[in-house]
Parts: structure tokens; C-alpha cells; sequence
């Protein structure tokens, strides 16, 4: 197991707020604490290395921003994308729906809409 996998699963999904600039009540600009969040979450994800394991990409799945964070979340779905780069695994129609239901269990509705806009265009050049 990767480490900034491990470090991914530790602190979770990313809080919200990074596009439009953080809370209210702070004049607009996010606290200290969540940007040292944003950044201890980006040096995880830009340092692991693909493809990604299925477990992995189990671990991944279920700590995805639910926010758009300055393109880190397609580093993320790219990771995520990778557990099944060096499988036949779409080629099968019960690796299909393995992975389907990897996508499923998405924690973030913009990451899972992603992946399966990602999927259903990857299916339709291929199929």
C-alpha cells in the first residue's frame, strides 16, 4: 500500500470551498488550517504512483472532493482511472460492472459523474 494513499485515507475528503474562495465568515478567504488541509491532501495526490492497485483505488473512491480543487481532482480521477489501466478488466462484462460499482461507491457526486462520463465515452470509442 502506497503511502499517500495511507495519507489520502487519513485525512479523508478535502473540505469544500477551494474555487469559490472559502467561507463567508472569513471575508471570503479559506483559515490557515483548511489551505495546510488542501495542501497536505495535494502533495498526497500528486505523489502517487500509477496504476493505482484495486485496493488502492477502493481507498481512493471514498475520500474524493466533493469541490473542485484547481484540477487536483483530475489528478485524482486519473489516479483512480489507473487500477484498471493494465487489466482487460472493461474488455469483460463482469469487469464492467466491477468497476461500475467501484464508481458507485463514490463519495463526491461531481468526481462520480466524472468517471462515469469518463467510462461511457471510453465504452463508446471501443465498443
Amino acid at each position: 500500500m502506497q503511502e499517500a494513499v495511507l495519507k489520502i485515507q487519513k485525512l479523508g475528503a478535502p473540505p469544500e470551498g477551494f474555487e469559490e474562495g472559502g467561507c463567508p465568515e472569513d471575508d471570503g478567504f479559506p483559515s490557515d488550517e483548511t489551505l495546510d488541509l488542501w495542501d497536505e491532501y495535494q502533495n498526497a495526490v500528486v505523489t502517487i504512483s500509477q496504476p493505482v492497485t484495486w485496493e488502492e483505488a477502493e481507498i481512493l473512491i471514498k475520500c474524493c472532493p466533493t469541490d473542485r480543487m484547481a484540477g487536483i481532482e483530475w489528478s485524482l480521477l486519473h489516479c483512480i482511472e489507473s487500477c484498471i489501466s493494465n487489466h482487460d478488466l472493461l474488455e469483460t462484462p463482469g469487469g464492467l460492472e466491477k468497476y461500475k460499482s467501484l464508481i458507485k461507491k463514490c463519495n463526491s457526486d461531481m468526481m462520480k459523474g466524472m468517471l462515469l462520463e469518463r467510462l461511457e465515452s471510453y465504452l463508446s470509442k471501443h465498443n
